[in-house]
């Protein structure tokens, strides 16, 4: 051990930063000049040519790129604002070329999944250039991730210098979702403890009754035989339409997610919540969501879809290193109810794994029909996709080529079986 610890001790570690400076292309060109001016000092003049060619060679490949970097300008624009995954996008790279003269070796990291930086090639004096690429988004987003810069190191390569490029407009990408056919029957909204009747006052249906006229009440309510009987203005009572609710719970703890397919299985179960929302959604039922201690309500409409998807776009999973952001906090997430009552029954749906299904959920479970989606990186087992157990029924995703599109295979066997 003791030879062991004499071998392989760092005993000049106060040198690591200087040995990793050399490294670079800079560095070994600054040691080489203070090499060859000691060598000119001690040897004679004519090593002081070589001194001053690597001293020339070294403020040329310094200056130059910082002084070409100063007159360029750079601008990135999506040609659309919204896509979904895997739906190529055409992107618009603007460069500005101010200086008089042209530029060379200009190099563009957009940082949108490309592994290495795009070459653009010279820039004319005086001048704007536009490079058009299609660009495909393998996850959700909202692109891009990061600070996209341009950069050059002309004429040497020995020292690059970089600035930021202008973002025109960002750009937002959805879960990628599958259509549902066939949809789970789910509970009606129960009316609160305080109504006396089953038959709730609305907009539409069959009139329930008359009442008198209140101000804001529509004039083509009124009821003009009893009015001109009363001799005051009569309103007529209609029925409110019964509204299907479906409560989706997606545990987020990332200590329970594992990799299926080369992702993670959060953004599985993330694509699954968007394919059950999206189909309850357009049949107007009622639709909550909810995952890290939030529940956003799924808007009617398309706007509200629009919203929604948002929403799971900027959403960031915690083995990303990000917090979660949210849109329209106050209009779409409620707290929690801290207790079931009575008129909180809604088939609810939780989307979790095999480690998080044995757990408690993250949100409390409602009055009502259960059903659970497991995701596992299991074999796939096609005479067990769906099983009953004490959280209600369960269908297994299990390993395969798509576990969205095995999603959906059982969704729909599931739901001829009933």
């Amino acid at each position: 051990q003791f030879y062991y610890w004499i071998t392989s001790h760092n005993w000049c570690g106060f040198a690591d930063p200087l040995v990793a400076a050399i490294k670079t292309p800079l560095g070994a060109l600054v040691a080489a000049f203070v090499v060859v001016l000691i060598l000119g000092i001690a040897v004679g003049t004519s090593m002081l040519w070589a001194a001053g060619t690597i001293f020339f060679i070294g403020a040329v490949g310094t200056l130059w790129p910082a002084l070409t970097i100063r007159g360029l300008r750079g601008q990135l624009e999506f040609e659309r604002r919204r896509v979904t995954e895997q739906e190529p996008v055409q992107t618009k790279l603007t460069l500005e070329n101010r200086w008089p003269w042209p530029t060379w070796g200009i190099m563009c990291r957009r940082d949108l999944s490309e592994p290495e930086p795009a070459a653009c090639g010279g820039l004319p004096a005086a001048s704007k250039t536009t490079f058009t690429s299609l660009f495909t988004p393998l996850l959700r987003g909202v692109y891009p991730k990061q600070e996209c810069l341009i950069s050059t190191g002309f004429p040497f390569g020995i020292y690059n210098r970089s600035r930021p490029t202008k973002i025109k407009n960002t750009l937002i990408v959805w879960p990628r979702t599958v259509p549902l056919k066939s949809l789970l029957d789910s509970a009606e909204t129960r009316p609160s403890e305080d109504r006396f009747t089953d038959a709730r006052c609305g907009e539409s249906g069959d009139v329930l009754g008359t009442r008198p006229f209140r101000n804001g009440d529509s004039l083509r309510r009124i009821h003009w035989p009893q009015t001109a009987r009363t001799g005051s203005l009569v309103v007529c009572e209609r029925q409110a339409p019964a509204t299907s609710a479906i409560r989706i719970v997606v545990d987020t703890d990332p200590t329970i997610h594992e990799t299926i397919n080369g992702e993670n299985s959060i953004e599985w179960s993330i694509r699954i919540v968007a394919s059950i929302a999206m189909a309850y959604q357009s049949k107007q039922a009622a639709v909550e969501v909810c995952f890290r201690g939030q529940c956003v309500r799924v808007g009617q409409g398309t706007s509200g879809a629009v919203r929604f998807l948002d929403h799971l776009a900027h959403f960031e999973s915690i083995h990303n290193g990000k917090q979660s952001e949210s849109l329209d906090a106050e209009e779409n997430q409620t707290t929690p109810p801290k207790k079931t009552r009575t008129d909180c029954g809604v088939f609810q749906v939780r989307v979790t794994t095999r480690q998080g299904l044995h757990r408690g959920s993250e949100h409390q479970s409602v009055q009502g029909d259960q059903l659970c989606i497991v995701l596992t990186n299991e074999d796939n087992d096609e005479a067990a996709f769906i099983r009953h157990t004490k959280f209600g029924r369960t269908i297994w995703i299990r390993q395969s080529e798509d576990p969205l599109l095995a999603f959906q295979y059982s969704w729909e066997k599931l739901c001829h079986v009933g």
